[in-house]
């Protein structure tokens, strides 16, 4: 592809989150926004008057367009592997929306599509983008906590309490572990870039608050390949909570609503300023230059199958009463 060209994209999932993604495909210079759908006609018509992408009248409308080069899937989990696909069986690169699947099953089958087809597979996983998070990326890479030791996340809020029954998101089949999928998978990719890979996970789930059938609090104990231990708090009914914290025998580091980006070590604690970016912005950009130039995207597939075997390693542990490894689930 001569990359000198804008790609063309079209967006599945207008609505909610995907007003966002169809902000940044407006707004990239490498992204021709040509079209979107939604099975909803409200939100189809909306996105086409507000960015002038063409709203299909149906999915086919885009499968069956070979000048389309890509399609952003910011749909429900449980239609991901259907519409990869057939994305991946029209010649179209796909991107996901995180999760990249409801379970490791259809994740792999995600992937091993997009690999015969020989299109390009990118995940949604922007919280490793967070100027934040890479701030603590360098400070692990420049070895400025000495040897790190623990990692907790926290992603949390009561967006769980208002699910209607005719949402997606009241089914467990589509968000196991209810918050665990839909919000600690954030963290299941943000811990495994800072840390590495995770081997063992020991888990535990509870419908306590909620209306919906999905489970709104989770506690996820994590042991990395390294010998590092990790926390995932996630949870669907509670005031806002979000924090990411790294000790390690030097200094820790840690990231919260309160307090913002702080490094502690015995000599004292220091704010560190920090300028965040737009991180949905960068993900379409990245994905239109990885068509225009053929490179791999920093989240592909092996990255988003990974935080999904976290999330079903927690949800298998809680049914079990045991801790799961991961190499269980991935082989």
């Amino acid at each position: 592809m001569n990359n000198k060209q804008p790609v063309r994209l079209t967006l599945f999932g207008p609505g909610g989150f995907g007003y966002d993604r169809a902000r940044a495909l407006k707004d990239s210079p490498l992204v021709d926004f040509v079209a979107c759908y939604s099975p909803i006609e409200a939100e189809r018509l909306s996105c086409q008057q507000e960015f002038g992408a063409r709203a299909a009248e149906s999915e086919k409308q885009i499968w069956d367009d070979p000048t389309i080069d890509g399609v952003v899937l910011s749909t429900p989990n449980q239609v991901h592997l259907e519409q990869a696909r057939l994305a991946a069986a029209s010649g179209k690169h796909v991107f996901v929306e995180k999760p990249l699947a409801p379970s490791v099953a259809d994740a792999k089958q995600i992937v091993e599509a997009c690999d015969k087809a020989g299109v390009i597979l990118m995940v949604g996983h922007n919280a490793r983008r967070r100027t934040r998070i890479r701030t603590m990326k360098r400070f692990l890479e420049e070895d400025d906590l000495g040897q790190p030791l623990v990692a907790e996340a926290n992603n949390s809020h009561a967006g769980g309490v208002s699910i209607q029954p005719e949402d997606w998101r009241w089914s467990r089949a589509n968000c196991p572990g209810g918050s665990l999928s839909q919000l600690g998978v954030h963290h299941a990719d943000t811990l495994q870039y800072l840390m590495g890979p995770v081997a063992r996970v020991l888990a535990w789930q509870r419908r306590l608050a909620v209306a919906a059938e999905i489970d709104d609090v989770t506690t996820t104990l994590l042991e990395f390949e390294n010998g590092t231990l990790g926390y995932i708090g996630a949870h669907y009914a509670v005031p806002d909570i979000r924090y990411v914290f790294i000790m390690g025998t030097q200094a820790n580091v840690r990231w919260d609503q309160a307090l913002g980006l702080v490094f502690e070590s015995e000599s004292g604690r220091e704010k560190i300023p920090i300028q965040e970016v737009d991180t949905v912005q960068e993900e379409i950009d990245e994905f239109a230059r990885c068509i225009a130039t053929g490179e791999s995207p920093e989240v592909g597939g092996a990255e988003g199958l990974a935080a999904v075997a976290v999330i079903e390693a927690a949800v298998l542990s809680n049914q079990w009463g045991r801790p799961v490894d991961i190499a269980e689930l991935l082989g």
